[in-house]
């Protein structure tokens, strides 16, 4: 049978010894600055996750915002055109009344003129026709 001697019993209280004595000195260290690096690691994937959702919130923050600028910038846009064709109406306008008004203004001259030329010539066909009957009885 086995014999357990003095020396075994030595063995086993040196190695609980030196177990106990790792234990305090290396493993809970390590545990701990392992504890400490998942903690650590955690909180950051936490904050990750965090940035990523603010990041993603505000992103479409800013494209709901340029979409509502694109869409005022197009009515503006629009309403710049309208106040252009309405402005480019009225100008139209303007000018084709100044147009009839200068044509208007021209035909009463022109008739104004006639009428002077009819009388002139009036006057000129009388004494051409006295110079005739002279002549003609001289």
């Amino acid at each position: 049978m086995l014999s357990v001697d003095a020396t075994a019993i030595v063995v086993l209280v040196i190695i609980w010894v030196l177990l106990a004595i790792l234990t305090k000195i290396f493993f809970n260290p390590v545990r701990k600055v392992m504890s400490e690096r998942d903690a650590d690691i955690k909180q950051n994937l936490d904050a990750v996750s965090q940035s990523t959702a603010e990041y993603e919130k505000t992103l479409q923050h800013i494209e709901a915002e340029v979409k509502q600028a694109r869409s005022g910038a197009l009515k503006i846009q629009q309403q710049f055109e309208q106040d252009a064709l309405k402005e480019k109406d009225r100008i139209l306008t303007e000018i084709s009344q100044e147009c009839r008004a200068k044509v208007d203004e021209a035909r009463s001259e022109l008739a104004r003129q006639v009428k002077d030329l009819e009388e002139e010539l009036g006057a000129q066909s009388d004494l051409l026709a006295e110079k005739i009957e002279r002549r003609l009885l001289n």
